[in-house]
């Protein structure tokens, strides 16, 4: 049987190109928003590793020794070579080329200094291709040289800082070295200076330890290899060898942390195995931070893979539905084939045929479409998502196929009314089926907890409970339309009758909105709500670390200083706090911290830090070990001893370090104690931190304002806030997508309907306002219950969704979402509004162009 393929396009031209577009969208989206994603992975991983991260191989050795080992240039570089030969593929991947340096210990400057100055020769091979010439001449020894000063450069920064010029001697005690010249770096901003911060200017570092401890100005003097070898040769000065490889960030990718930690720690065994060098060892901070950033993109991949399920899903359903109302226009005429002797397969022809048109070469476009965004790497689970779509789209035509084997007769006299229409025994199968799928899958979700992460089944958690929940709705949403009719048959006006009337009058197709609408609120729900649980444990967070708009650390404060504080501009109230450090029991000298606060006070001036009480002697669980529940004694020298009773303990205390001794008392007990050093929370609108630093002179400020945009811009952060956002508004958009849709296709249907009801007596506005409550039930009841179980889905997957990595250690509780959500939520309800009675006045026919005679 021929079929006119060009007339039958035509005639259902409204939901082939629905179907085409919706296939472009999603195609795209499957190609973009993985690639994005896996994008923000990557560059979450670069930044947390940061600009400076490298391998160090590092060994000691002393005088002859080191010039036994390491001769000259080519026994240091022939090392490098060997350091990078056994380095793991995977770290070789990442790792730039071998930096080798040789500095000798710290070595003091002879002579009278406040502060006492140090200096460091360095021979690096790398720092004399980087820097040039300001004055002087080059630094060059003569090799085998045993006599005379040793020649050096120094930076004219560190020059110019502690008055040195080129010619000038520093006696170091063992050496004598001369400064021929004066250097300056080509580029300073190059990442090669970042951990050669010596070289450059003077760096203060510690002398001595505990109380006697004092700064000093310590430098590096650039040498050269026969600098070195004599250094070596005829002193007994100690030398750190030093191969550096920088690690390259921009050829990290996000999947690789796990593998680098591991092989970071297969390379430590086989440096500490040679045997023909001296004892080296690896230092890098990189698998500390691999570590942590891998437990940050666990709970990453896991939390949107909830959303990006949910996303996927609602994708499908507007794909699956655009089908169906393909599949409903067709019915007519599949119908009348079969009536006429057609075959399922001559069927499958205009069925299969005419979605396969508008659905492959829409998918091949989006997916090109995608590749050319260059959003991110292309990630191989878009094809298999795109095919995915391609074979369920194709397979409604299919079963729309089967669907007709009763014929012509089938079509006129069935009628698949949702509310006459009785479920069969297959579809309550299927519902039962579906709702004890989304029973185990929260059940194993919860089960597993954070070991959960991207399973399949976990990450169709939120597909699951809103598809069930679809269903559910499905089978009570009949029921109230039947309700709503006999009660709106009584009242005067006939709008909302009639629009009942016409809502129940739709079959399971036309219904089907109600599912994609549900899943699109709950996705765009459960987003918004732990969008805004993570930024408020952030808040928490800030407040718990802080303890106030500002804290400032300050020494010894009077009265006069801490009125100065009030009086800054914008402070609305301070709080002083009292630190006294090395406090003990009589019966333990376990050092512990007393904190001398008015807890009522401070509760007063902060009530937003979480878990502080407003009154008693707390300690911390460390100091719990020591005091435990008895009448102590606290005391140390210069403070008049304190006797307390523990009432609780506290886990926290804003400026007190987490797992520390510290003790906290009434602040009238050690009001007394003075010369130490106290903490002053201060709050207020408008805070400065340089007023408050003028105020506190030679203090430290810290402000809560910058502890949350730091931890808001802290790896992975800026991805999970932005992959949220972008999915509440596409999963919206679907939704809307969906309502247009099913409007567009069934406009002509209704426009004739409409015709039918004008020339009985209604008016313009009341077709508009008919318009308005046929869509009111699907909207109504998929959105409100869409949007309540979004709400709760981060309390039903709470072990996956743990947030605390993003919030310094504070969970992040689910919370309703804030004014933005809950206004594109009204939005989206009035745009959808906007939708139906805009398809009513594109659709308006007259009534004389509509009805026949007789009619």
């Amino acid at each position: 049987m021929r079929v006119p393929w060009m007339r039958l396009a035509r005639a259902q031209w409204a939901p082939l190109a629905a179907l085409a577009v919706l296939m472009l969208v999603s195609a795209l989206l499957a190609v973009a928003v993985p690639a994005r994603t896996a994008d923000g992975y990557d560059r979450a991983a670069e930044a947390a590793i940061g600009p400076t991260a490298d391998i160090r191989v590092d060994g000691k050795a002393q005088g002859a020794a080191a010039a036994t080992a390491v001769p000259g240039e080519a026994g240091l570089l022939s090392n490098a070579v060997s350091w990078q030969s056994m380095l793991p593929e995977s770290l070789s991947e990442v790792a730039g080329e071998p930096e080798p340096s040789v500095t000798t210990e710290r070595l003091s400057v002879a002579g009278k200094f406040s502060p006492p100055r140090l200096l460091y020769l360095g021979w690096d091979t790398g720092a004399w291709k980087r820097i040039r010439l300001v004055s002087g001449a080059p630094a060059r020894n003569m090799p085998g040289a045993s006599s005379g000063d040793v020649q050096v450069m120094v930076s004219k920064r560190y020059a110019d800082q502690l008055g040195y010029k080129a010619g000038d001697r520093i006696d170091l005690g063992a050496v004598q070295v001369l400064i021929t010249g004066l250097y300056a770096p080509k580029d300073a901003a190059d990442p090669f200076w970042a951990p050669r911060a010596r070289l450059l200017h003077p760096v203060k570092e510690s002398i001595g330890q505990g109380a006697g401890a004092i700064d000093g100005d310590a430098g590096t003097a650039l040498i050269d290899a026969s600098g070195y070898a004599r250094v070596a040769r005829t002193t007994d000065t100690a030398f750190t060898f030093s191969w550096r490889f920088p690690i390259r960030g921009d050829a990290l990718d996000a999947g690789d942390a796990g593998v680098l930690a591991a092989d970071l720690d297969a390379f430590r065994s086989a440096v500490q195995g040679r045997g023909d060098l001296f004892p080296c060892k690896v230092v890098s901070a990189l698998d500390d931070r691999l570590t942590e950033f891998a437990g940050r993109l666990h709970t990453a991949e896991s939390v949107l893979g909830l959303a990006l399920g949910g996303l996927a899903a609602v994708a499908a359903g507007v794909l699956l539905l655009a089908a169906g109302l393909l599949g409903e226009r067709l019915r007519p005429v599949l119908g009348t084939m079969r009536a006429r002797g057609a075959s399922l397969r001559q069927l499958a022809g205009p069925a299969c045929g005419l979605t396969a048109l508008a659905a492959v070469p829409s998918a091949a476009l989006g997916y090109g479409a995608g590749l050319l965004l260059d959003a991110g790497p292309p990630q191989p689970s878009s094809g298999y998502a795109i095919a995915v779509l391609l074979v369920a789209v194709l397979g409604v035509s299919a079963l729309m196929v089967l669907r007709e084997r009763g014929g012509l007769g089938s079509v006129l006299t069935r009628r698949d009314d949702l509310v006459a229409a009785r479920p069969s025994r297959r579809r309550g199968v299927l519902d039962v089926l579906l709702v004890a799928l989304a029973v185990i899958g929260v059940v194993l979700l919860r089960r597993r907890g954070q070991d959960a992460g991207t399973d399949p089944l976990i990450a169709a958690v939120p597909v699951l409970t809103g598809a069930a929940l679809g269903v559910l709705v499905l089978r009570v949403y009949p029921y109230l339309l039947r309700v709503a009719g006999p009660f709106l048959r009584r009242r005067s006006g006939a709008v909302a009758f009639l629009g009942i009337a016409r809502a129940s009058r739709q079959n399971l197709v036309g219904a089907l909105p109600l599912v994609v609408l549900l899943l699109a609120a709950t996705v765009a729900g459960f987003a918004a709500t732990v969008d805004t649980a993570l930024r408020d444990g952030q808040v928490r967070a800030s407040w718990a670390e802080i303890g106030a708009d500002a804290r400032i650390e300050a020494g010894p404060l009077d009265d006069a200083g801490l009125r100065r504080i009030r009086a800054v501009p914008g402070v609305s109230g301070a709080v002083r706090v009292r630190v006294i450090d090395e406090a003990s029991v009589g019966t333990d000298p376990a050092p512990m911290t007393v904190v001398g606060v008015d807890l009522g006070a401070y509760r007063k001036l902060a009530p937003d830090v979480p878990d502080i009480p407003d009154s008693g002697v707390l300690m911390s669980p460390l100091a719990a070990t020591t005091i435990g529940s008895n009448t102590v004694t606290l005391g140390r020298a210069g403070m008049d001893p304190v006797r307390v009773k523990p009432s609780g303990q506290i886990t926290h205390f804003p400026g007190q370090g987490d797992g520390t001794a510290f003790v906290i008392v009434p602040y009238k007990t050690v009001a007394g104690a003075t010369g130490f050093p106290s903490q002053v929370f201060v709050t207020g609108d408008g805070l400065s931190a340089e007023k408050l630093r003028a105020a506190a002179p030679g203090h430290d400020v810290k402000m809560r304002e910058d502890m949350l945009r730091d931890m808001s811009r802290l790896p992975l952060v800026s991805v999970v806030h932005e992959t949220f956002q972008s999915g509440a508004v596409i999963g919206g958009t679907y939704g809307l997508l969906a309502v247009v849709l099913v409007l567009v296709v069934g406009a002509r249907a209704r426009g004739r309907t409409i015709a039918h009801l004008r020339a009985l007596g209604l008016s313009r506005r009341q077709s508009r306002g008919l318009a308005l409550v046929e869509i009111a039930p699907v909207l109504l009841c998929a959105v409100g219950a869409g949007w309540v179980l979004g709400l709760f889905l981060p309390d039903i997957t709470g072990p996956v969704v743990d947030l605390r990595p993003y919030t310094g250690g504070f969970a992040a509780a689910a919370h309703v979402p804030g004014a933005p959500a809950l206004l594109g939520l009204a939005g989206a309800l009035l745009l959808a509004a906007a939708a139906a009675v805009a398809v009513d006045r594109l659709f308006d026919t007259d009534p004389g162009n509509v009805l026949r005679t007789g009619e």
